[in-house]
């Protein structure tokens, strides 16, 4: 592959990133309008189409106290994974 091509795909992946980008942007917008038209309600719908916003609770294991409190475990147990981050920056 020359370098023109190469320098083309770049171009290409950074332009189709940034209509990503405007897309979230513009589907997040979206649903803050919806959100807020709900107000309290769980629920709403028209024409066919509902709107669910449900609240619920999770639970997380709060690794950073346990460190904090129990670091000699909290070393025995902890995992170091080899990783790879993509990015193409200009």
């Amino acid at each position: 592959m020359s370098a023109k091509e190469i320098a083309a795909k770049l171009r290409e992946y950074q332009e189709t990133k940034a209509l990503l980008n405007e897309v979230q942007d513009a589907l997040s917008a979206l649903e803050a309008e919806i959100k807020a038209m709900m107000g309290e309600n769980e629920e709403i719908s028209a024409d066919g189409i509902k709107a669910k916003w449900t609240r619920y609770t999770t639970s997380r294991f709060d690794s950073k106290t346990f460190k904090a409190e129990h670091g000699a475990m909290y070393e025995q147990y902890v995992k170091t994974v080899p990783a790879q981050r993509f990015q193409v920056v200009a």
